[in-house]
């Protein structure tokens, strides 16, 4: 409607321009066109004979009388005082108009009509003074034109019609997209299904771009969402199993009351369940903090050279399975941090490499500093993670099959 309303009144103006222009340039041919018919006609006065001869009471029957209607002119000669010697007029009230001394056509109105007439005074040779008067009708009025131009003005409504129509097809074509993208999301708000995904095109206009920003959005949520499912389920398997065992240990103890050495075994299966939950629960509330910000982590410039190294120190004390831990640090790398975080990370990567090492095997720390980066290499020879299960390694409380014999959560690479 907006388009339409716009391009009707740029066709109001533009015709309303249009049709005066056209006025305007009519009106100044008009007159252009009286003033040199009526001043040829003054020359041919001069110089044609026959015409004198008329004038000063000759024969005047070789003077035909179409010859005062040119160029739609019409032409009268009149005497000094006025009154008519020869020529052509359809309107005898013309000749109540005295000589017009004025060097440009005048307008009158004649029996409800507009008329433009011009004189030319003349001197003929040997006789009285003549002057002539050339009349010619005005240009249309502004209704006039518009009705002699009424095919340019049908042609307009034709051309708003046509925008209208075109105009409506294209808005909804438009606009049909955004349609699918709300019924889309609609659908998946009420159904709650994050399957679904809204058509593409690929036009790579920007509805159609908007549409595959939305659908990579909806892939993210899903994503999540199926993330959120996995974790819930892993996180009540896994504390399923100790709240079970810790159970089963009271009954067992319970029945078995009587007996110093059982309860203290059932006592110490309940402690080692216990510091599983323990230790879930506590990984879990780092989750938390990290990821709603709840909790400042001081930095500080950290050498981590020295961390590593001493780190490693320490593995080489406790890794079982005769694993050889060796490491290749550049001196004094220097790296903003938290110190607790980076401990956390590195002792993770390194006591996950001694868990699923071989025996006899190794296990190699490296350090080094590329330009602004600094980079830290975990290498083993250990059981390894097979290719299909690498896209789940972030996953808390993942684990591959040939890990799940071993002690751990799945929490540590997630974390």
């Amino acid at each position: 409607l907006w388009f339409t309303l716009v391009l009707t009144v740029i066709c109001i103006i533009f015709f309303s321009v249009m049709l005066t222009a056209y006025q305007n340039a009519d009106k100044k041919l008009i007159k252009n066109t009286l003033t040199e018919t009526v001043e040829e006609f003054a020359c041919l006065l001069e110089s044609e004979k026959r015409y004198q001869l008329a004038l000063a009471g000759g024969d005047t029957e070789e003077i035909k009388i179409s010859e005062f209607y040119d160029n739609n002119v019409q032409l009268m000669i009149y005497t000094e005082d006025g009154g008519q010697a020869i020529g052509l007029f359809l309107y005898p009230e013309l000749d109540e108009y005295p000589y017009s001394e004025k060097d440009a056509p005048q307008k009158i109105e004649i029996s409800g009509m507009n008329y433009y007439y011009y004189d030319e005074w003349v001197k003929v040779r040997h006789s009285d003074d003549y002057y002539i008067r050339g009349l010619i009708p005005a240009e249309d009025s502004f209704s006039g034109v518009m009705e002699y131009h009424g095919s340019v003005l049908i042609g307009f409504l034709l051309l708003l019609i046509t925008a209208f129509a075109g105009g409506y097809w294209l808005t909804g074509r438009f606009l049909r997209p955004v349609r699918t993208i709300s019924y889309t999301a609609d659908a998946i708000r009420t159904g709650g299904d994050l399957t679904k995904r809204i058509p593409t095109t690929d036009s790579e206009d920007e509805l159609d771009m908007l549409a595959h920003t939305i659908n990579a959005m909806f892939d993210r949520i899903e994503n999540h969402f199926e993330a959120e499912k996995q974790f819930t389920s892993n996180a009540s398997h896994e504390l399923r199993t100790p709240v079970s065992v810790i159970l089963a240990q009271c009954d067992y103890a319970f029945d078995n009351a009587d007996n110093p050495e059982e309860i203290l075994q059932a006592l110490a299966s309940i402690q080692k369940q216990g510091y599983k939950m323990s230790g879930m629960i506590e990984t879990l509330l780092i989750f938390t903090r990290m990821e709603q910000k709840t909790e400042r982590y001081q930095k500080q410039n950290l050498n981590l050279t020295e961390l590593i190294s001493s780190i490693c120190e320490d593995f080489r004390l406790i890794a079982d399975k005769n694993i050889t831990v060796t490491e290749s640090l550049e001196e004094n790398i220097m790296l903003n941090g938290n110190r607790e975080l980076f401990t956390l990370l590195i002792n993770n990567l390194i006591q996950n490499a001694i868990r699923y090492g071989r025996e006899n095997g190794f296990v190699r720390v490296e350090l080094k500093q590329n330009a602004n980066q600094v980079c830290l290499y975990v290498t083993d020879n250990g059981i390894g993670i097979s290719e299909k299960e690498l896209p789940h390694i972030w996953e808390r409380f993942y684990r591959s099959d040939k890990a799940r014999s071993s002690k751990g959560l799945g929490m540590g690479l997630a974390l």
